[in-house]
Parts: structure tokens; sequence; C-alpha cells
């Protein structure tokens, strides 16, 4: 059997992609190497602009049924200065809070909707490889099934939702790291007394621990350490252990039972030069990766499944090369309108991931922000998807926080 479209990965943008796409009536082959559900390592917060996909989806009912929890702030904590607390904003078009859910939970729900969508759904499969046609299209994966049985798949659209390290992107070629790299450490703690109200960020040195209540009563605790952090620390327990002790702050919550052994994974920002070709597209991780601190990947992944789904559909209707796969050139207004979607997000990303790790210069910035609710606002806002992260870049929000900086931030005590 010739599919219409095979997609590697069953997370978020996997699920999602599957979804869409199947209910345009495609028939569509969703494979993942593990079985569901299971855990991931994540952050496990999905910003406010996340609501109105989740109902695009049908799973909202679903996923508040699961017990997620609603936070309606973030608090940032920057090298033991006051909080910056950044409230989503009531008048932005969207619920003014994010969801905080485990992906255990997540990924199930969303893999159920694809499932109940048409989509066949292929557990267990590692694939490994990408199949090509003599002009170079892809045309199908393969890879290695229960009891390292031979499998594969042929489709007139091969989908890359498998995260960093997605073989899909691989085969085409168009990664790379950006900037220095990175490792999450994070497990899940037993509730024991106090849980933050907000999603916590407290960052020192060159690394954060970030904290936030899911459902069933745990608590989500992960480390972002830089690569000379870890080669200090070599084994995940003791980097953990040791970043959980740099900030008392958070001990309050960790009092409990860790849940789980500490899971690592590598969280390097990656640039993707396009997420489109001949009989392929990319979404998720695999088409743009943010730092954890203010990519919300949960969202970016949803999103961008959506923006493909349309396009991919459109694609196939018209068919294309020998067999139908759809060219690169029909594919590509995908790729337009994701770069036109999240590139400015990808610069505010930048922008404060360059300021987070200076003392002296996030405290300024932290004091205009503290010092003008109209700031914090237009940054809660772009952080939370709610709004263009333009409104962030723009001429205006620069020059009022290079103000704020001279009026609020300069008054701010050094250390």
């Amino acid at each position: 059997m010739t599919w219409d479209a095979v997609v590697v990965g069953a997370g978020p943008a996997g699920a999602a992609f599957a979804c869409h796409l199947a209910r345009r009536g495609r028939s569509v082959c969703l494979v993942d190497r593990v079985r569901f559900p299971r855990a991931k390592p994540c952050g496990e917060f999905l910003s406010p602009a996340g609501t109105p996909l989740l109902e695009e989806l049908g799973v909202r009912e679903r996923v508040e049924a699961a017990g997620a929890v609603r936070l309606g702030c973030v608090r940032v904590v920057a090298h033991g200065d006051p909080a910056v607390e950044l409230i989503f904003p009531e008048d932005a078009g969207t619920p003014p809070w994010g969801y905080s859910i485990s992906r255990f939970a997540l990924d199930a729900i969303l893999l159920d909707a694809a499932r109940a969508a048409g989509a066949t759904v292929v557990e267990g499969v590692r694939v490994d490889a990408a199949i090509r046609r003599a002009h170079g299209a892809l045309e199908g994966v393969r890879g290695r099934g229960p009891g390292d049985e031979p499998w594969e798949a042929r489709a007139r659209l091969v989908v890359g939702a498998g995260g960093r390290n997605c073989p899909v992107a691989r085969a085409l070629g168009v990664q790379r790291r950006a900037g220095r790299r990175r490792y999450d450490l994070l497990a899940h703690w037993r509730a024991n007394g106090e849980m933050p109200a907000a999603c916590e960020l407290h960052v020192a040195g060159d690394g954060y621990v970030a904290a936030a209540p899911v459902e069933g009563g745990r608590l989500n605790v992960n480390c972002v350490l830089s690569r000379a952090a870890m080669r200090r620390v070599r084994d995940p327990e003791a980097a953990y252990a040791a970043a959980l002790a740099a900030h008392p702050a958070v001990a309050r919550w960790t009092g409990g039972e860790r849940m789980e052994p500490v899971q690592a994974s590598d969280v390097t920002p990656l640039a993707t030069a396009r997420a489109t070709a001949d009989g392929a597209l990319l979404v998720g991780d695999a088409a743009l990766f943010l730092d954890p601190f203010t990519g919300q990947g949960l969202y970016l992944a949803l999103r961008s499944a959506a923006l493909a789904a349309p396009v991919a559909d459109r694609a196939l209707a018209a068919g294309g090369t020998d067999g139908g796969v759809p060219a690169g050139a029909a594919l590509a207004p995908y790729d337009g309108a994701r770069v036109h979607e999240f590139r400015d997000k990808a610069r505010v990303s930048r922008a404060l991931q360059a300021i987070l790790y200076r003392p002296r210069t996030v405290r300024r910035v932290a004091g205009a922000l503290r010092g003008d609710a109209g700031l914090a606002a237009t940054l809660a806002a772009v952080t939370g998807d709610m709004v263009p992260a333009s409104r962030a870049w723009s001429w205006r929000y620069g020059t009022r926080l290079a103000r704020g900086i001279v009026t609020k931030g300069l008054r701010q005590p050094r250390s």
C-alpha cells in the first residue's frame, strides 16, 4: 500500500498533523519507535495560544479532564533579584492562562485523536532511513520493528515529526546547531505541601531551574545546564542535585518524593534551513527548535502542524512527480508561513538568551519590566504566543525598554 502520508514521530506535532490530514480524507500512517503512553523530557507547559489549537483538534475537554493545571503567570527570578512576573493579559483574544500537563497524558490524548480521525498508528518501529526516488524525492521510510524485523512504508509525502534527531530531517540535511550546547535534566516530584502557582524560572550562573505543577499533585522540575556544567559533573543524577542545590528557593517544592530517575536531553537550539523538499516536510522540533526558556515547544509543535496540514492536502490534491509525490514548490507555502510565523519569536528568544546569563544586564532589564506594567504585559503576551512576537521586536518596544532601563533599571542594586 502507498499512503498519502507517512508521519515519523507520534508526539504532539506528528499526532496533530496526522489528525488534521486524516480529517481531510487522506490516508495517514503515523509511526513511532516507542509505545504510548510514555514519559518524555519536556517543560510540559502549553502557552495560552495553545488552547485554541486544542479546540481545533477536539481534545481540550480531555486535556482538562486529565487534570491539566491552569497557570496564568510566569515568574522569573534572575541571579537572586526580586521576581519579574509575566502575567498573561486578559485582552489578547485567548484565555489568560496556559495548561501544565505531563507528556505522559498529553501525548496519549493527541494520539487517540489521530486514531479517531482515521490515521493508522504503528508503535514500536524505529525508522532509520528515508527511501528516495531516482530524482531525489522522498517516497517512504524504512526501519526495524519488534524483534528487529525489517519494516517500511511507502507514501506520497514523508513528514518528519521526530524531534531534534528526526531521521527525515537528517535525510534532508537541513539542520545545524545554533548557539552553545545546553542540556536539560528533568524529574517529577510528588507534592509535599506548597506548590508554585505559576511557572517558575530561577536563573543563576549559566543555567536555570524551572518548576511547574502538573496533574496528579506532581511537580515538574527541570534544570537547564551549559556544556561546561555537565562536564564538571558528568553523572546526570549528581548534576541535577548540584543544580537544585544552587537554587535554594526551589528547595521548598522538592522536599517530597522524587518519582523517577533523572532524564537527560540535549536542548541546544537548532536552525533549520528549510522545512520542505520534494515529497517531504518537517513539523515540530524537527522544523524549529528554540531554547526551552522561551521556546514554548508544545505550542510550536501544534501550530506548525496546523500550518502544514492544509498545504500538504492541497499539494497532494495537485499531484506532482511520478506517482503523485508533491514537488517541493507545492509544499513551499508552508515553509513561507513557518518562517513568517516564527521568525520574530526566534529573534526574541535569541535576544533574551543574550542577556539572561549576564547579571548586570538582566538586572537592568528586569528593573525596567518591574517598573512598567505595559512592558511586562507585552513580553508576557509574546512569550505566551498570544500576540505576534514582532511587538517585542519593534523599534517602539525597544525604545520604551531602553527608557525604562535608564529610569528604573539603572537604579537596581549591584552584587
